[in-house]
């Protein structure tokens, strides 16, 4: 997993893998992803292709939600100014 760093101050942030992706919108259950990693990592390819094979979403479906992941921006946000 890939972290992004800026600044001592500042959090870590880690990107979301594609399976955790596909998870949080619901498009898999945790179930299927770990199906769809067993196929992946014995066959190859990337996990979108494998969640395809196992018919578990159409390829048509795992471009557009890739199209999607793909697009996502991180947005960091500033903590409020503390009163004291």
């Amino acid at each position: 997993m890939e972290k992004v760093t800026r600044g001592a101050s500042r959090h870590a942030l880690e990107r979301i893998r594609f399976g955790e992706f596909l998870v949080e919108r619901r498009a898999i259950d945790d179930g299927q992803l770990l199906d769809a990693l067993a196929d992946h990592w014995a066959a190859g390819g990337r996990l979108g292709e494998a969640i395809a094979r196992k018919g578990m979403l159409s390829s048509d479906e795992v471009e557009r939600l890739a199209a999607e992941y793909h697009a996502l921006r991180v947005v960091e946000v500033a903590p409020a100014p503390t009163i004291g």
